[in-house]
C-alpha cells in the first residue's frame, strides 16, 4: 500500500459538485475539509478526513454509507440532523 501524500486542494471545488453521489478519498492527507458537500451524496469514504465534523449544511437524507477511518472527526455535525 502506498504511503500517505500531503496535498493542497481547492475546497471550493466540492461546492460545485452538486450532483456528486459517491466520494472516495484515500492515501491523501489534506489540511482542511470542505465547507460544502452535495446533498445527493450516498456514499462517503474519506481516509484521514481533516475536519472535526462534517459540513454543517450537509443533508444526510440520501447518505447510505459513511466510512471515515483515521479521520479527525469528533462529532458528525453540529446541531440536530
Amino acid at each position: 500500500m502506498p504511503g500517505i501524500t500531503e496535498a493542497q486542494w481547492n475546497m471550493e471545488v466540492f461546492s460545485k459538485m452538486s450532483k456528486l453521489r459517491l466520494l472516495k478519498i484515500n492515501n491523501v492527507q489534506l489540511s482542511e475539509g470542505p465547507e460544502d458537500l452535495s446533498n445527493m451524496l450516498r456514499f462517503l469514504e474519506w481516509h484521514f478526513y481533516p475536519s472535526k465534523s462534517l459540513p454543517a449544511c450537509l443533508q444526510v437524507d440520501e447518505l447510505v454509507e459513511l466510512h471515515m477511518p483515521n479521520s479527525s472527526i469528533e462529532q458528525l455535525w453540529h446541531g440536530h440532523k
